[in-house]
């Protein structure tokens, strides 16, 4: 990853929720019977002794007592974590860890991260991890931000068995309705993603990445998008998922979008870093959509601002050159190529030029083994897009126009003839149009 990645990573990521702070206040200041708990031998006196001295302690003094009692309170809580199953006692329990890691991050936080034993192998994760099963807000809350903290600053593999109830508590969050917690779950999940582990997983997942995509859709806040942006970026490090990104989500159209309308330099320049990593990391794979949503005019326009953030200008520069590089030498119909490649169809001056078929049309069905109208009708097949699917089928027509029978012969070969009269019922009137106006070609004597 870039520097400013790398110099995160060694950091405990910030938590920005007033919502989640305003209940740790409300929980902080309620108290918890812990003499109950004794006298049902739950907790031993000397834990008792250890939880009513560090509660009688104002919050700029408890960092003291950590620095010499630390690791038995990080055990305790944990322990605690692990047999207590009341409410109100789990909520007690996950404010102190907090307000332990947050006293004094670069002492307290290894602590934590030392828990680990041959009889506790998952420690310090399994514990609060459970914790995310509770029916209750603030234990996942509270859960969350503690998990995000630890995860991120752990030199350790996470336990692998833990991945999935995370990811899950964590993607039903961000593909709820309710706000501040999307807020929790969206910059906990860019806190985990700093390790490879992590994005390996959410790839895989896919339920998280829905999440950032629909709140970026949907959702214009500024702090909102850059949190969703933040953690596409991270992924987009994985070649894997780089190559995969635009196919499945169709990710270069919406960045494309999110940089139009941001007034926030954060913003513009999480959206410019991922594209250079899309670019880097899978050529292959992304310049088509790269091509066809325009972005060296967008990267041109950005160039002419003034900007802040040096790495902005950097990922810019490196954007224009390689883009202008590849572009140099394309044809109108090396264009066209890229265009049906990114499976993005829009009506351009191409696809309804008579001179552009008449020259090119016959190379569709004859270079590289007829790649292109075999990519032609798969858009017919698979997509769902009424506008593809409208240019789509026109192209097919314009095919079989400029080549005549040959080219019908081939379209009914590969399934498009069948296809085609199946669009003629589509629900949309332009698909049902031009899919009418490409049977009649399909069928008649003369092409």
């Amino acid at each position: 990853m870039s520097k400013t990645a790398t110099k995160a990573a060694l950091l405990p990521p910030p938590f920005y929720s007033p919502y989640l702070d305003d209940q740790c206040n409300k929980i902080n200041s309620k108290p918890v019977p812990w003499e109950g708990y004794q006298r049902a031998k739950l907790v031993s006196g000397d834990e008792v002794q250890l939880l009513k001295s560090i509660n009688k302690l104002p919050q700029s003094q408890r960092s003291t007592t950590f620095a010499t009692q630390g690791a038995q309170y990080a055990s305790l809580y944990i322990n605690l974590l692990r047999k207590l199953q009341r409410v109100d006692t789990v909520q007690a329990v996950l404010v102190a860890i907090n307000d332990m890691l947050t006293s004094d991050p670069t002492t307290t936080i290894p602590l934590f991260h030392s828990l680990s034993t041959v009889e506790h192998p998952e420690d310090p994760y399994g514990p609060i991890v459970k914790c995310l099963s509770m029916d209750e807000e603030f234990a996942i809350l509270g859960s969350l931000r503690i998990l995000g903290v630890l995860i991120a600053t752990d030199t350790n593999p996470f336990p692998q068995t833990l991945i999935s109830p995370l990811l899950k508590s964590i993607s039903t969050l961000l593909n709820g309705t309710r706000q501040p917690l999307w807020e929790v779950a969206a910059q906990a999940l860019g806190a985990i993603l700093g390790r490879k582990q992590f994005r390996d997983a959410v790839w895989a997942e896919e339920q998280c990445i829905s999440g950032l995509l629909k709140s970026l859709k949907t959702n214009a806040n500024p702090q909102a998008q850059y949190w969703s942006l933040s953690s596409l970026w991270m992924l987009s490090f994985e070649k894997e998922a780089a190559e995969g990104m635009d196919r499945k989500y169709d990710i270069i159209a919406l960045l494309t979008t999110v940089a139009k309308a941001s007034v926030k330099e954060k913003v513009t320049r999480m959206v410019i870093a991922t594209l250079r990593n899309l670019l880097t990391q899978a050529p292959t794979q992304n310049l088509p959509s790269l091509f066809v949503q325009k972005t060296l005019a967008l990267v041109s326009s950005l160039q002419e601002r003034k900007w802040s953030d040096e790495e902005i200008e950097d990922d810019l520069t490196y954007l224009s050159t390689e883009l202008k590089g590849r572009l140099e030498g394309l044809t109108t119909y090396d264009e066209y190529l890229s265009e049906l490649e990114s499976g993005k169809l829009v009506w351009s001056p191409t696809h309804e030029s008579e001179d552009f078929w008449k020259e090119n049309g016959a190379r569709l069905g004859q270079e590289d083994s007829g790649k292109g109208i075999k990519r032609l009708v798969e858009l017919l097949k698979t997509s769902k897009d009424p506008l593809v699917l409208a240019v789509a089928a026109s192209d097919v027509g314009q095919y079989v126009k400029s080549v005549g029978d040959k080219a019908k012969a081939t379209v009914a070969e590969q399934g498009g003839k069948t296809r085609m009269i199946e669009l003629m019922g589509h629900d949309n009137a332009d698909v049902r149009y031009r899919a009418l106006m490409s049977v009649q070609r399909l069928m008649s004597l003369h092409a």
